[in-house]
């Protein structure tokens, strides 16, 4: 008893709670923590107690332990391996450290010394589950559409063969600001396997044509007159105006009921 009370007299309670999380001693963790020990001690990487927990699979019971005793879920470290907690879980690919986080108010939005969000450091690492579980937290809408291709005359000639079936998904660009009107993207993907967006489309620089709902099969097209390009969806449920409107909706920053 002795050695571990001068142990800690050398070095500060918040080094040594942090040594603790890499062996999971919840206990001593909690011990320390109602003796009044900070859990946001930083080690020269840059990472609190919690972050390191959110970067080992067998260590989730701690990452909960210390969210539970209040740990900084957003606590930002800079530096080239730095971010959130969130950051650090989404390049490991730890599909469960990443939704204990989300379920405990985690930031999607927060951007590292990278300019990258946990979605673009998921998409980079290529893990498709941790894509899905952030784009899901997020995002406005998600859902599989029919996209044209090729010219517009010939659509009413073969609807099925100009077209093909993709994943959408809108989520905002930047966190919400009340003095300005928020920034939608658009993101279509082929498949939901898809880590990788085949369009990333910034909706605040395209013009958006509001579907006509009187029509049999009623398509939100997006026309980017910089690039010349035009998309133009429907549902994949023949008449499924509802879909389209939840689409057209979120396109405008207006989130789903």
């Amino acid at each position: 008893m002795g050695q571990s009370h001068s142990t800690s007299q050398q070095r500060p309670r918040a080094e040594l709670l942090y040594d603790l999380v890499s062996i999971g001693n919840v206990v001593a963790i909690k011990a320390l923590w109602r003796e009044g020990t900070s859990l946001e001690w930083i080690d020269r990487e840059g990472r609190t107690p919690l972050i390191l927990a959110c970067m080992n699979p067998e260590l989730i019971h701690v990452a909960k332990t210390l969210i539970e005793l209040g740990a900084h879920v957003n606590a930002y470290r800079p530096g080239a391996h730095a971010g959130t907690p969130l950051h650090h879980a989404v390049k490991e690919g730890l599909g469960q450290s990443v939704k204990l986080l989300l379920s405990h108010g985690a930031n999607t939005l927060v951007r590292n010394d990278d300019f990258q969000t946990p979605l673009d450091v998921a998409r980079v690492k290529g893990c498709a589950n941790v894509v899905r579980a952030l784009e899901k937290h997020v995002c406005y809408f998600s859902g599989w559409f029919r996209e044209f291709y090729g010219p517009s005359f010939l659509e009413a000639l073969a609807p099925k063969l100009l077209s093909g079936t993709i994943w959408v998904v809108v989520i905002p660009f930047g966190p919400s600001d009340s003095t300005r009107p928020l920034k939608m993207e658009l993101i279509i993907y082929r498949t939901l396997q898809d880590v990788r967006p085949r369009s990333v489309i910034a909706l605040w620089k395209v013009k958006i044509e509001k579907p006509d709902f009187h029509q049999k099969e009623p398509a939100l097209t997006i026309v980017d007159q910089f690039t010349k390009t035009r998309y133009k969806l429907t549902s994949t449920i023949e008449g499924d105006k509802q879909q389209l409107q939840r689409l057209h909706n979120a396109c405008l920053g207006i989130p789903q009921i």
